[in-house]
C-alpha cells in the first residue's frame, strides 16, 4: 500500500501486487476489489493513474489508517497508545491517575528500562503537543503499547553496567550534545539557549508540531 503514497514505478506495484497472499488481500480490501486490480490494464498507465485507480476502490477507513501509518513513519519519532490511566505511584504502593488519554497517541523522547529502584522498572517521557511541545515527567511505560519494530536514526540505545537501558533522541545525550552544565537537560530546564534551540530545532526536523 506504500506505493499509493510514495510509488514511483509501475513495475515495481505489479510485482508488489502479484505477490500478495490473495486470501489476506480479499479479506482487506474485498474479493471484486481484488479481482479488479488483478485484471486492470497497467500498460501505458502512469503512477499517477494508478494510485488514483486503487484508491477509488479502497474504502475511506482504509486509506485513513495508512495515512495515519504513513504520517508516523514520516515523523521518525516513537510513538505509542495509550492504553490505560491508571498505575503504581513511583514509590507508594498506591495507584494514580497519571493524567494520560486513553486511546491517545503520544511520541516519546527517551524509554529508561531495567530500572531497579521504585514500582517500575521501565519509565518514558513523551512530548506534550498541547503544551508548546514541552516534554512530560517521567510516567510508566506501562501505560501505552509502544512502538519498538522501527526506531528512526533520530534515536540511540545506551546500556549500564547494572543492564539499565536507554533509548534517547541522539541530539540530546551525552555524544552529541556539549552541556554548558552537566547535561542536556540541566541546561533545558534551565532555560539555556543553546539546549532550547537543540531541542525545538530536534523536533522541527522530526515533524512533531503542536496540535494547534
Amino acid at each position: 500500500m506504500e506505493f499509493i503514497w510514495y510509488g514511483k514505478n509501475v513495475s515495481d506495484f505489479e510485482q508488489w501486487l502479484y505477490k500478495q497472499n490473495s486470501i489476506e488481500f480479499e479479506k482487506l480490501i474485498g474479493e471484486s476489489n481484488h479481482l479488479e486490480l488483478l485484471s486492470y490494464d497497467y500498460k501505458k498507465k502512469t503512477t499517477e493513474h494508478i494510485k488514483q485507480f486503487f484508491k477509488t476502490i479502497l474504502n475511506d477507513n482504509i486509506i485513513k489508517e495508512f495515512e495515519k501509518e504513513f504520517e508516523r513513519r514520516k515523523s521518525k519519532a516513537i510513538f505509542g497508545k495509550c492504553i490505560k490511566k491508571k498505575a503504581l505511584d513511583y514509590y507508594e504502593k498506591t495507584n494514580r491517575n497519571w493524567n494520560v488519554d486513553i486511546g491517545k497517541e503520544y511520541e516519546f523522547l527517551i524509554i529508561n528500562s531495567g530500572i531497579k529502584k521504585g514500582n517500575h522498572s521501565a519509565l518514558v517521557q513523551y512530548v506534550d503537543r498541547t503544551n508548546s511541545l514541552q516534554p512530560s515527567g517521567f510516567i510508566p511505560m506501562e501505560l501505552f503499547d509502544i512502538d519498538l519494530d522501527n526506531i528512526s536514526e533520530f534515536y540511540h540505545k545506551v546500556s549500564n553496567v547494572k543492564k539499565e537501558s536507554t533509548i534517547e533522541i541522539k541530539a540530546f545525550s551525552k555524544k552529541q550534545y556539549e552541556p554548558n552544565q552537566y547535561s542536556f537537560w540541566e541546561d533545558y530546564y534551565n532555560d539555556d539557549e543553546k539546549a532550547m534551540n537543540t531541542y525545538f530545532e530536534t523536533l522541527e526536523k522530526m515533524e512533531i508540531k503542536n496540535v494547534w
